[in-house]
């Protein structure tokens, strides 16, 4: 655990992306308060998941963004993009990749600073059984996959998400294998779920990306009605580095 406190990170330059993942709960209670949260945090690219009907007309109405891709579902995996609007003109194009059978993940190509950055945006099985978590291992393992087809196509990849892992697990460890960054490092645990539980938290609500990119910064938000706190992440190219 010691490099997510220790770890110094590198030296941030010309803002690029801010990003902001909130798995914001099929039954949450309370969407009007997070979604006016989620229009004032900033954020140029903001992923909602667990989104039912009932979040995506919530999201439709949010102040300041616009959705761009979207994906209701009356299961736990339903998911939202939405782009500020003054950010918009960044947007490339957006679509849906099947990393396993039945779960879709959605993915948006930015123009930033002169350069291609491809986010992906996932939210895995939890690992309960057997069943669950070998096809959680088969997302994430297609999701490595995925960054090195980016990498391949001149994009600079980007992943954000509920992966249902730990960053200390062996298949979040695949993602790092794949030449990802964890945006955690030099920030310390955050720890995004189970909110209001006894048990401590873990942090499973990720931003991993590639190296092209530094992590500027990096924090946790308010309980907002999920059993997860969103996470907002500011990516920014390397200080001294012309995209």
């Amino acid at each position: 655990m010691a490099p997510l406190w220790l770890a110094r990170p590198a030296a941030a330059g010309e803002p690029a992306l801010r990003l902001l993942q909130f798995n914001g709960l099929s039954s949450n209670p309370r969407k009007a308060e997070a979604v006016a949260w989620l229009a004032d945090a900033g954020a140029d690219l903001v992923v909602v998941q667990e989104v039912d009907a009932d979040w995506a007309a919530a999201l439709a109405a949010m102040p300041g963004h616009a959705v761009i891709e979207s994906a209701p579902r009356q299961d736990n995996f339903g998911m939202t993009l939405l782009v500020r609007h003054d950010a918009s003109d960044m947007v490339v194009r957006t679509w849906r990749e099947d990393l396993v059978p039945g779960i879709p993940a959605l993915a948006a190509e930015l123009a930033v600073g002169g350069r291609r950055i491809a986010v992906l945006a996932v939210h895995t099985l939890p690992p309960v059984g057997r069943d669950h978590a070998g096809r959680r291992d088969a997302q994430l393992a297609r999701t490595a996959a995925w960054v090195g087809e980016q990498r391949a196509a001149g994009r600079v990849p980007v992943v954000v998400g509920d992966l249902n892992a730990s960053p200390f697990s062996a298949p979040f460890r695949g993602l790092l294998a794949a030449g990802l960054v964890d945006s955690q490092r030099g920030f310390g645990l955050q720890a995004s779920w189970p909110v209001g539980h006894p048990l401590p938290p873990i942090a499973i609500d990720h931003c991993l990306h590639d190296p092209a990119l530094v992590t500027a910064a990096r924090a946790l938000g308010p309980a907002l009605g999920s059993d997860h706190l969103p996470v907002r992440c500011d990516l920014a190219w390397p200080a001294g580095q012309v995209p």
